[in-house]
């Protein structure tokens, strides 16, 4: 039994050991390409020997570094960089080895290039589709651009550069965010966090309506009548455009009209709204059919 407890014990220990050993494992291929930053180098220990380390540029370490293991960090863009190390022990200096390092930036995310429609905001129901480009991101080892949408605040969906967004039922905002991702974290490289590239504030449409009524109607003949135009929706300068039987009065441009009507004139009034998301422009109103009574003629007075 204890001899079962003890194989057990040095099989967990193997294992961990394995584990450890996989974990701390390097690649040793001759180049290599890292992110500015820090990165660890390192050779396999020798008992009583000393390492002397050597960089040729790009970046810098503390000197001086006896150790298998050293840090590096890398501060300057470019190809070729060269890192070696040798051992020495008891007098002896052993055979040199090097790596060929490639040093980029840290990864910067992707930015705009196009929206369309190229606004801000719109009104609801202005454009059936929107859609962005963007120009992609730099940096990094292994990156990639990744972009998500969400309409009215609702769940990420993945977006394609350039796809049509449609604005069906959308309401509020629609927003496309984007960043640089899946970098390789072991070589020092960070992806970016997201960002928001394009948006599109939505503005929800506002009915504008027109009602006019006449005062007096019916009238009798040659008496003026004063017509009234009641607005919903007409903003803070609605512009206001009267008409009789289709002929446009340029002096009325009030809420207001008064003039002397015949019989069977058609009155209309039209008022395009200041609200920037009002609808229809011009709104039309009501058609009002004027009656108009004749005088009543009094013949001459008879008499003997």
């Amino acid at each position: 039994m204890k001899t079962k407890v003890n194989f057990m014990r040095m099989l967990l220990i193997a294992v961990l050991l394995a584990s450890v050993a996989g974990t701390m494992a390097q690649n040793q291929s001759l180049t290599q390409t890292v992110c500015v930053g820090s990165q660890v180098y390192s050779v396999d220990d020798i008992a009583g020997a000393t390492f002397t380390w050597t960089i040729s540029g790009g970046g810098t370490f503390t000197p001086p570094s006896t150790s298998n293991t050293i840090t590096v960090n890398w501060t300057t863009p470019g190809t070729g960089y060269t890192l070696s190390v040798f051992s020495t022990l008891n007098g002896c200096q052993g055979n040199t080895q090097s790596v060929t390092v490639n040093v980029v930036e840290q990864p910067v995310g992707p930015t705009l290039a196009l929206k369309t429609p190229d606004v801000i905001s719109f009104c609801e129901g202005a454009y059936p589709n929107v859609s962005a480009t963007f120009t992609a991101g730099s940096g990094g080892v292994g990156c990639t651009d990744e972009f998500q949408y969400r309409i009215d605040g609702g769940a990420w969906v993945v977006y394609t550069s350039g796809a049509l967004i449609s604005t069906a039922g959308a309401t509020s905002l629609i927003e496309i965010q984007g960043r640089r991702n899946g970098c390789t974290p072991s070589l020092g490289c960070t992806g970016t966090d997201w960002t928001t590239l394009a948006s599109w504030a939505i503005t929800t449409t506002l009915p504008v309506t027109v009602t006019v009524v006449a005062d007096p109607n019916p009238v009798c003949a040659g008496a003026q009548v004063t017509f009234t135009a009641t607005v919903q929706n007409g903003g803070l300068t609605p512009i206001y455009v009267w008409s009789v039987n289709g002929a446009v009065d340029p002096l009325a441009t009030g809420s207001t009209y008064t003039y002397t009507p015949a019989n069977g004139d058609l009155v209309v009034c039209s008022v395009t709204s200041s609200e920037t998301c009002g609808s229809p422009k011009p709104a039309i109103s009501n058609t009002i059919t004027m009656v108009v009574k004749p005088l009543p003629v009094t013949s001459p007075i008879w008499h003997n």
